[in-house]
């Protein structure tokens, strides 16, 4: 924890703010942040609707934070649905369905315990893009002006509660044409559910035995108080690997602490690696659904993306990292599937937002149809081995100098690179992308080969490589 600490700066980006509680994300914080949100949504007030949803995922500060938020909210007139703990996607949703001005979700996603957040949806349903997350950070900081946002002693908000959000969430799933349920429950699946103590447990489980599975359910408490670090990556899933052979399941289906990753076991207990939930996602939409269009991921997602988009005759365009970049460009594009190599999948069928349950019900409707294993529908996609390295910011006092290096030296090797997000650097047989978080304070270092041992190595050098540049600074 000490060292976690150390890392504890206030992070501000097109992900929302993040911060340990008790150190950079404290009450104060709250206040100006949501106030600032406020503010801004005041654009899209109507006569007839001031509605702002807020919903939260289950660490242990999400009460006294969702009052904070609440109150904030009340005081400058809005009408606040409360729909307490829920997965972030359920408040994208919820905020389209009702056409409401906005939605505020009390979360830090994947980040470690000691930490909270806040996440800003538009009245769209997505969250807010950059330049509006710029205004809102910079209004943050005007105390005078949000005074002037709050409402008189007579025109304040109100505030109800909600218990229907996650039966709203699985109709709009339900409702789609591709996901039947019959033609998964004849498989009679047994899956194991790692909710690691998160919001995600009853959506998921409600989603999985409609769909005819026999769950085994592990964390399923949203008590906040992880049982193991919540990233979805496969170094933290051996509690539901070892799960998966204990119980002879089919596979097993973990999701992050806010439920918009979702990352397979398959029935060996080996992880299929993050990238796969949205390479089979893609290939049962675009291949068995049949609706093809432009594919949007970001660039930090592996190449098998590319590679089953092709096979269909579709476009792929990369976006920085960030879910709103990847939103923004496939509301440009009118694309008809994307998301992020993390775990995230969106679906504009049902709303453009990185999803765990859509995701886990187009996986399941994937290997239904096609009879197989989870292993085995792997197989049949194209393989590419990812690894992902980080490091803490700590280490470098000019990271845009250091990255401007070694795309320098890459130029001079005639490799292809792009600068809109860090640096990532394209070759025939590999590629890596190098950029700051925008979530936690560190520096990531991700690449991908056909090779396991290549792709280790390479991020290997990559990582020796700014750290070398990092300390001659």
């Amino acid at each position: 924890l000490s060292t976690r600490l150390i890392m504890s700066a206030l992070m501000q980006s097109v992900s929302g703010i993040r911060g340990v509680v008790g150190a950079t994300f404290t009450p104060s914080v709250i206040t100006r942040s949501v106030a600032a949100f406020g503010a801004l949504q005041k654009r899209h007030w109507k006569e007839e609707g001031r509605v702002v949803f807020v919903g939260r995922d289950s660490r242990v500060s999400g009460p006294w934070v969702e009052q904070i938020a609440i109150g904030v909210l009340v005081a400058q007139g809005y009408h606040v649905k409360a729909v307490g703990v829920v997965p972030t996607p359920t408040v994208q949703l919820l905020v389209i369905k009702e056409k409401a001005v906005g939605g505020l979700i009390i979360t830090s996603s994947h980040n470690p315990v000691e930490w909270n957040g806040l996440k800003f949806v538009d009245h769209d349903g997505l969250f807010l893009g950059p330049d509006y997350c710029a205004r809102l950070f910079a209004l943050a900081l005007e105390a005078e002006t949000l005074e002037k946002s709050y409402a008189a002693w007579n025109e304040g908000g109100k505030f109800e509660t909600r218990s229907d959000a996650i039966d709203s969430h699985l109709s709009s799933i339900f409702a789609l044409s591709y996901v039947n349920e019959d033609t998964v429950k004849v498989r009679k699946y047994k899956v194991v559910l790692d909710a690691i103590n998160g919001a995600g447990g009853e959506i998921m489980r409600k989603l999985l035995e409609r769909m005819g599975c026999e769950v085994v359910l592990l964390n399923g408490e949203p008590s906040g108080i992880f049982a193991h670090e919540p990233e979805p990556v496969p170094a933290n899933l051996g509690q539901l690997s070892a799960a998966v052979l204990a119980n002879s399941a089919h596979f097993g289906i973990a999701v992050d602490p806010d439920v918009d990753r979702c990352v397979l076991i398959d029935e060996h207990g080996q992880p299929l690696g993050e990238e796969y939930t949205l390479a089979i996602a893609v290939d049962y939409f675009l291949g068995h659904v049949g609706k093809r269009g432009p594919v949007v991921k970001n660039l930090s997602t592996s190449r098998v993306i590319d590679d089953i988009a092709a096979k269909y005759g579709c476009e792929v365009t990369a976006t920085p990292v960030g879910e709103i970049h990847v939103a923004n460009e496939m509301v440009r594009l009118n694309a008809v599937i994307g998301g992020e190599g993390n775990g995230g999948v969106m679906l504009p069928d049902v709303h453009i937002g990185r999803d765990a349950p859509v995701a886990a019900a187009l996986v399941l409707m994937h290997l239904a149809i096609n009879g197989t294993s989870l292993s085995g529908l792997k197989s049949l996609l194209p393989q590419w081995e990812i690894v992902k390295l980080k490091t803490p910011t700590t280490g470098f006092s000019n990271l845009p100098g250091v990255l401007q290096t070694i795309k320098e030296e890459w130029k001079d090797k005639g490799a292809a690179i792009t600068e809109s997000d860090g640096i990532r650097i394209d070759t025939a047989d590999f590629w890596v992308h190098l950029r700051a978080s925008n979530t936690e304070p560190i520096v990531r270092v991700i690449g991908e080969s056909s090779d396991s041992e290549k792709a280790t190595l390479r991020c290997s050098d990559f990582m020796e490589r700014l750290q070398q540049l990092g300390r001659s600074q």
